[in-house]
Parts: structure tokens; sequence; C-alpha cells
């Protein structure tokens, strides 16, 4: 057993008794991001794929740089807001659950209406490619090509229309309404599994836990950590649906596993967490050139159509230095490097800290229906910010956007009716 495991599983069974403390926010961003960074390096440290190999100094510094500086900013925010009066956590669970009135006719409004896009962008796409990756011959294939531009943004709208019907089904107790809601929402799930996504149900659940964790006194540390297992189950679940356990023998093989074969099933979910900070640690020591800002702002060149033009135009490949084919994704941060070097590993990450960080004390200072939902897709972020590079990326900016502005206009809504 190397020191640096034993490092990594000191901080994490610290940072986890943390949690136990009186008053500790679970979903403060310095502390969620640590728990998740510290757990996943400790996971990298086992080494229990041929896959993995001892990281160069310089991969260390640029990924010890790229989190500190995230840390530096959510820090920042901390000390401007240090010795103001901030509402403790029980103290936004009464508010929220005895003062404030929801307006769920807003709600139920809100739900149809973006249940009516969805639906329409579904039905058009399929008559377009004419087929449904769980139906087809090669599901894990065909789900990333499913989709026509343009519709296909608004098939994202999945985990909003699920976190509004779970907050209906909280907020209001008429049963006519919660009949057609409960029928949306079932169409919405059973729809999007046919896709054979699983991260839009994933964010859906996150979604709907951090709501409840600021919004409601029945959520404690222990439903917390209970919720944990079944948002494993889900991931992994959804994934067995198209998976026998002959692929996971033979994807066993193919990470080149160190272990026993008997304990095959841990493959994916291990090589899925590790294998992102492998690639980024080494994509670092072979990238020369950089793409100034091409990936951190593909959000926009998406949206503008000008995104495929220019990776054809100056030859971007989208997967460079890939330890393997098999797992092609490099965490949230290597975009940030790849882009502009050490500057871009220093600045985008304190900015992001700073961003959330202050979208945090603005919930903890003003805690409503708006300012709750909004850091809830921001702790998204946060823990998958080990695998993807979500905020560079549009159907994630999109739903960013969608929640914001629904949001508002919800508590706005609700405002002519505190109690």
């Amino acid at each position: 057993m190397n020191i640096i495991f034993l490092i990594f599983s000191f901080l994490f069974l610290f940072l986890t008794s943390t949690i136990l403390f009186k008053r500790t926010d679970i979903f403060s961003p310095a502390r969620l991001f640590s728990l998740v960074w510290v757990f996943v390096l400790g996971l990298c440290s086992l080494k229990l794929s041929r896959f993995q190999y001892d990281w160069s100094i310089y991969s260390w510094y640029v990924l010890l740089i790229t989190l500190t500086s995230f840390l530096l900013g959510t820090f920042v925010v901390y000390v401007l807001n240090f010795g103001k009066n901030i509402p403790t956590i029980p103290i936004i669970r009464e508010i929220q659950s005895q003062k404030i009135k929801v307006n769920t006719y807003t709600i139920f409004k809100t739900i149809v209406f973006l249940f009516f896009i969805y639906i329409i962008s579904y039905i058009i796409i399929y008559s377009i490619v004419d087929f449904l990756p769980a139906f087809s011959k090669k599901p894990h294939l065909n789900r990333a090509t499913w989709g026509v531009f343009g519709f296909g943004l608004f098939i994202h709208l999945t985990p909003i229309i699920i976190f509004l019907s779970i907050a209906y089904f909280i907020h209001h107790k008429n049963l006519t309404r919660k009949f057609i809601i409960t029928n949306i929402f079932l169409i919405t799930f059973i729809s999007f599994i046919l896709l054979e996504q699983r991260f839009g149900l994933v964010f859906a659940i996150i979604l709907a836990f951090v709501y409840l964790y600021y919004s409601s006194t029945k959520i404690s540390i222990k439903n917390f950590l209970l919720s944990v297992i079944p948002i494993i189950a889900i991931i992994y679940g959804l994934t067995t649906l198209r998976e026998s356990k002959y692929f996971i023998y033979y994807l066993y093989y193919l990470s080149n596993m160190k272990y026993s074969i008997n304990y095959a099933l841990f493959t994916e979910p291990y090589m899925y967490i590790v294998m992102n900070v492998e690639n980024f640690a080494y994509a670092i020591e072979k990238t020369i050139h950089h793409t100034y800002g091409f990936y951190s702002f593909d959000f926009i060149l998406a949206l503008s159509g000008l995104k495929h033009f220019l990776k054809e135009y100056f030859g971007f490949n989208d997967f460079p230095a890939l330890r393997t084919a098999l797992y092609n994704t490099y965490s949230m941060f290597f975009i940030y490097y790849r882009d502009f070097g050490l500057i871009g590993s220093f600045i985008f990450p304190f900015l992001l800290g700073i961003l959330i960080s202050h979208a945090y004390y603005k919930m903890r200072y003003n805690p409503n229906f708006h300012t709750i939902s909004l850091y809830a897709i921001l702790v998204i972020g946060i823990i998958f910010s080990y695998f993807i590079p979500l905020f560079s990326w549009l159907y994630f900016i999109f739903d960013v956007l969608v929640i914001y502005f629904i949001s508002r206009y919800i508590q706005q809504k609700s405002k002519s009716i505190i109690i």
C-alpha cells in the first residue's frame, strides 16, 4: 500500500468526519470539491489497471495548481463574507418549510410548457433518425449519435422537468394536477431511458436532493449517506441494461486490470473514475500547442455553428494523448490547460471557484426557490469536475440558464403569497 493512498485516505476520512459536526453544510463548495477530488485521487493512487502510470512531477504540479486555484476562488468569497450573520441550515429549512409558500400553479404551468417542448423535439428527432438507441443493435454506440442540431438541445430539459415534478409533489396537495404531473414525469423518465442515457437522470436526482436538503427538515446526514447507495445503483443499473456479464468480463480484460476476474464487476466504475484524471495527467505531458479558447468556449462556438468548421480548419483533435481509446475524458480542467497552458489552469478554476461560491453565499443569505435551485445545478458541476468539462458544454450551460430564469420566474410569482 503506497504512501499517496494513505495520505488521501486520511484526508478523505477527515473531511468525511467534518460532515458530522453541528451546523456543517455538506454541499459547501470547498468541502464538496475537496471530498470529490480527495476520493478520486485516492482511487487513482491504487493503480489497479496497467493503463495507469506514475505521473510526472509536472503533471502533479499542474493538477495541484488547478485544484488549489478553485479552492482559492472559494476562499476569496469566504473571506468577503467572514463575520457576517449567515443563516444556519436549520434556519434555512425552517424558512422554506414554514414561512414561504411556493406558487405551485406556476410550477405546474412551467412543467407543462417544458414537457411540450421536450416531447415535440423528441418526436421530431425520432422521425428524422428513425431509431431509438434502446432498440438498436449497438445501443452503447448509437446513443451518442441520436440527435438533431437544435432539437437535441431540448432533450436535455429532462433533468429540469423531473426536478420540477419532484418539487411540485412536495409543495402541492391537489390530486388532479398531481395526476397530470405524474404522467408527465413517467413519460419523460421512460422516454429518456430509451435513449440509453444516464447522466440526465443523475443530474435530476442531484438537483432534487440538494433542493430538499436546503428546503426540507426531513433531510438529515443519515438520509444523505443512505441516498448515496441508490444513486450509485441507478448509475450502474442503467449500465447493466445495455451490457451483459460477458461485456463486463470483456471490459475487464480490455482494461488490463491487475486484480482477479472475480471482481470484474468493479472494473467499469473504477475505470470511469480514475481514467479521466489519468488522461489529464498524461495529456499535460504531451501538450505542445495550445488552442486558445476553442474548448473553453465550446458552448459559444457550438451555438454559433462555427465549432465543426473551425475544428476541421485548424485540424484539432478532441482526444489527444489518451492512455487508451476505451476512456476518452480528461476531467473538467484539461481544456483550460490545453487552451491557455498554466495561465488557463489558474485563471479558469479560480473564476469558477468565485462564481460557484458567490452563488452559494447568495443562497445562504437569501434562501428561496430561485437561489437554491441555481446553486443545486452548480453542485452538479462540482461533483462531476473529475469527469467532464460541464461548464464548457452547450447543453449544461443551457440547463443552467433555464434553471436560472424559470426558478426566478417561479420565485417572483411566489413572493406575493409569503405567509
